[in-house]
């Protein structure tokens, strides 16, 4: 019986869950966002940045700072919507952390650059 009338049913399912995923895929928007801490860069220890839309969490992107240097950060997604928000937490020479959150939009192969320099002196 369940190779009758169970198995060609989930096999079905699964193929429907593939091509259902595959056309998600296509509708996702590419773009690479950019971090710029200016003239505070030589502060920062490490950076987490996470881009949330609609409600969830979609990336998450994490550096830290190597000799010192925390040097160019920057990342490429792929993104289910065009407006969302990127929530970063950075640590400072200091060990203090600061929490910064930020609205986005993006648009097809956009490059996104979040000024943060403002936010870390």
């Amino acid at each position: 019986m369940f190779r009758r009338r169970i198995a060609p049913i989930a096999f079905g399912v699964v193929i429907a869950f593939i091509a259902y995923d595959t056309c998600q895929k296509q509708d996702r928007t590419h773009a690479t966002v950019v971090l710029d801490y200016g003239a505070a860069e030589r502060e920062v220890r490490s950076i987490e940045a996470e881009i949330w839309m609609n409600g969830e969490q979609v990336t998450k992107f994490r550096r830290v700072a190597v000799d010192g240097r925390i040097g160019k950060s920057q990342f490429k997604t792929s993104l289910p919507d065009t407006d969302g928000e990127v929530r970063i937490d950075v640590e400072l020479a200091s060990g203090e952390h600061r929490p910064i959150k930020r609205a986005i939009h993006v648009s097809e192969g956009a490059v996104v650059t979040i000024p943060l320099e403002r936010d870390l002196h």
